[in-house]
């Protein structure tokens, strides 16, 4: 089932790329510089949404995913320094 409409679609994005027409808009300055300013864009917006989630989760007081992987990889720190003064505390006791 998904083999084969896996074959249809590729049939068709052959067939529409393949066509002479999207070869001819694709060749136009205009459209790739406008493709890119799109690309681009897109790029900008989600730049943008980092930033205002990051400044939403400090005025609410939340973690960021950011904030929390350091944390983790602090407290793994912390656990793996703990677990070796524990292992010498102990090789010194008689």
């Amino acid at each position: 089932m998904l083999g084969s409409l896996k074959d249809v679609f590729v049939e068709r994005a052959m067939r529409v790329v393949s066509d002479p027409r999207l070869t001819k808009v694709a060749s136009d300055p205009r459209v790739m510089n406008a493709a890119m300013k799109a690309i681009s864009l897109g790029g900008a917006v989600k730049s943008e949404m980092s930033k205002a989630t990051r400044l939403a989760a400090g005025v609410f007081g939340l973690a960021t995913e950011e904030e929390l992987v350091a944390l983790r990889t602090t407290i793994q720190t912390l656990e793996d320094t703990v677990a070796t003064l524990e292992a010498q505390a102990a090789a010194r006791r008689p």
